[in-house]
């Protein structure tokens, strides 16, 4: 008797641009070479309060609400993500998505997932354990545990 095969027609490669995000580009571009499948990378500019009183502002006025600072980020992700295309996949079967994170990115990506609905999530782990995890979590273990769709987590080039 022969298994029921999912068919997968899209995945969705969630990335920070990072070194450790990009271990999960290879096993991306062969699945989808394999499957003949559209592939889109997503990537977050995170405006949420918390990363914004963190890191630049208060949250009564977080910095990145400013409209230049944001259209600063999105033409710098943008930027690196056209290049990262052009580096590492097909680009005629290859698209990209930038979203802007107003709540945390590991909730992002789970509501985008739940709207656009990809066959296949990859994502790379960090690898961050201990104290580091601690303080500032791990989005990828909150996406497998809330998220709808299959999830493939390639591990971080080692160090």
């Amino acid at each position: 008797m022969q298994p029921n095969l999912t068919p997968i027609r899209s995945i969705l490669l969630t990335t920070d641009l990072s070194t450790d995000a990009s271990s999960a580009y290879g096993m991306a571009a062969s699945l989808s070479q394999v499957y003949g499948c559209a592939l889109t990378l997503l990537s977050c500019i995170d405006t949420s309060p918390q990363y914004s009183e963190a890191n630049f502002g208060t949250m009564e006025a977080p910095a990145m609400a400013a409209p230049q600072a944001l259209a600063d980020a999105y033409s710098d992700v943008e930027k690196a993500l056209q290049q990262c295309l052009s580096e590492n996949f097909d680009r005629a079967r290859t698209a990209y998505h930038i979203i802007q994170a107003p709540v945390a990115v590991k909730h992002s990506i789970i509501n985008y997932v739940a709207e656009m609905q990809p066959d296949l999530l990859i994502m790379s782990s960090h690898g961050r354990s201990g104290i580091a995890r601690a303080l500032l979590g791990s989005v990828t273990e909150h996406v497998i545990r809330h998220c709808k769709r299959p999830v493939l987590v390639v591990p971080a080039n080692p160090r």
